[in-house]
């Protein structure tokens, strides 16, 4: 029985001790503390947006600005290529108060970056893992892009047309060309000369072409909206070159700008 006794005893040393069971309350007790607040910060993590604002070129240091909800801007950085990201509460509904802030937050980007293309309103991503993948898959028409927009701003004029005045695209018309391929692309590309075509324009873009490194064109009834890439430091050249020019045609135009190169930003 001696035996049996001694051999108990050297199984579990501390199993006379109380304070062994303290401790071991204390390290379970510590232990689902921690398990809780992991479990805390994944479930605020997923109920986070992480919203991108911009595409931009690596930053040289820290972001000062506040984002459209007053949360700290940040760059998340791959390779050549940065996106600058902030975190909400969730996703921003498109209201006017928060497109002014957005706009107000875009422009002071821009002053920071040389390069840097605009992320439309309410990009979000759901994390930072796809955050990574879509700058990983993306990086070289990223860069494109970053290098086609670097040192330029985006000018918009907008020409107010009889609804007669502005040319249409006939309804039908690709279904009813003969052929595939080659007739199909030869009808596109000649919808999209007509989508350019304003009556009384050609002289004004003949006025601007020096500064015009690009150009988009937008319709929406009798309002069409020409936005052109120039120059950051050609913006007001530009804008007294192209009024001068819409009053000698006759056109009324509404000249604004400089803005970030919103129209020539590649969708994320």
């Amino acid at each position: 029985m001696p035996i049996y006794y001694l051999r108990s005893v050297s199984h579990d040393r501390n199993a006379g001790r109380p304070e062994s069971h303290i401790e071991n309350q204390i390290a379970n007790h510590v232990a689902d503390c921690k398990s809780q607040v992991r479990s805390q910060i994944a479930n605020h993590i997923s109920q986070m947006a992480l919203c991108v604002y911009a595409i931009a070129t690596p930053p040289d240091g820290r972001i000062t600005l506040r984002g459209i909800g007053g949360e700290r801007l940040r760059a998340v950085t791959v390779g050549r290529i940065a996106a600058v990201i902030g975190e909400l509460p969730r996703t921003p509904k498109p209201a006017d108060a928060a497109l002014r802030k957005y706009d107000r937050v875009l422009r002071a980007l821009s002053q920071r970056w040389p390069a840097l293309l605009p992320a439309r309103f309410g990009t979000c991503v759901q994390d930072l893992i796809e955050l990574t993948f879509i700058l990983q898959s993306r990086q070289e028409t990223l860069r494109r892009s970053l290098r086609a927009v670097r040192g330029r701003v985006q000018m918009t004029a907008r020409v107010v047309q009889a609804p007669a005045a502005t040319p249409g695209i006939p309804g039908g018309a690709t279904s009813t060309i003969p052929g595939s391929g080659a007739h199909y692309l030869k009808a596109r590309a000649a919808a999209a000369g007509r989508e350019r075509e304003i009556l009384g324009f050609d002289p004004v873009r003949a006025a601007v072409r020096r500064w015009v490194r690009d150009e988009h064109v937008e319709r929406r009834g009798s309002v069409v909206s020409v936005y052109h890439l120039v120059p950051r430091g050609q913006a007001q050249r530009y804008r007294v070159a192209l009024e001068r020019a819409a009053q000698d045609a006759g056109l009324h135009v509404v000249v604004s700008g400089p803005w970030p190169p919103y129209a020539f930003s590649t969708p994320f």
